[in-house]
């Protein structure tokens, strides 16, 4: 399609009066396994495939990966006698409009080889399971952590989750795909309380 001066880059008819997309153009926030999140901007009535494969975060025949939209804190509400829970927060279809799929509201797109992530949390010599979706941050597994070990709240905002046999502490934004390879679907952390540089 050639452009002429003036004109928008997407265009369409939406009930007989012509819409311009170029003005709702999609900035999306992809995220991958053991990588930085990017950022990229597509229009609502592009296929979500199609945008990944332009942007070479999936390749054109590439069917061995799930995605997810959103981000996922069912855990939050995950009764407090569940042991070993996991979320249900499913992969969408990929051959969907980012408009269907309703990406002007949810903004971030999880493109991962595993369907969930087995998290383990040490904390007092106790350990507690659960399998995330990869869209889950580290805030919603540290809440849901405070809240398996019965922490007291005004104690629980002092403890952190820290990579197991390591001192990284994820920041709380940090989604759990991020974390992990995309062979290796698990994670450990010990929940420790937060030192605070003094100073």
């Amino acid at each position: 399609m050639a452009l002429h001066a003036g004109e928008c880059k997407f265009q369409r008819e939406v009930a007989g009066k012509r819409c311009d997309l170029a003005d709702q153009e999609l900035e999306l926030f992809i995220h991958g396994a053991a990588a930085k999140p990017r950022v990229i901007v597509a229009a609502p009535d592009e296929v979500l495939r199609d945008v990944l494969v332009r942007f070479e975060i999936i390749k054109e025949s590439q069917d061995d990966i799930l995605v997810f939209i959103g981000e996922c804190d069912e855990a939050l509400s995950e009764p407090d006698d569940v042991e070993d829970g996991a979320d249900t927060h499913a992969p969408v279809d990929v051959s969907l409009t980012l408009e269907v799929l309703d990406l002007k509201r949810h903004r971030h797109v999880h493109v991962h080889k595993c369907r969930h992530v087995a998290v383990e949390v040490n904390f007092s010599g106790k350990t507690k399971r659960r399998r995330f979706s990869p869209s889950t941050t580290v805030g919603v597994v540290t809440r849901w952590a405070r809240k398996k070990f019965h922490l007291d709240a005004a104690a629980a905002a002092e403890y952190v989750l820290q990579i197991c046999k390591s001192t990284d502490q994820p920041r709380s934004d940090k989604h759990i795909g991020e974390l992990v390879e995309a062979s290796k679907c698990s994670i450990c952390f010990d929940l420790v309380k937060e030192v605070t540089p003094q100073g």
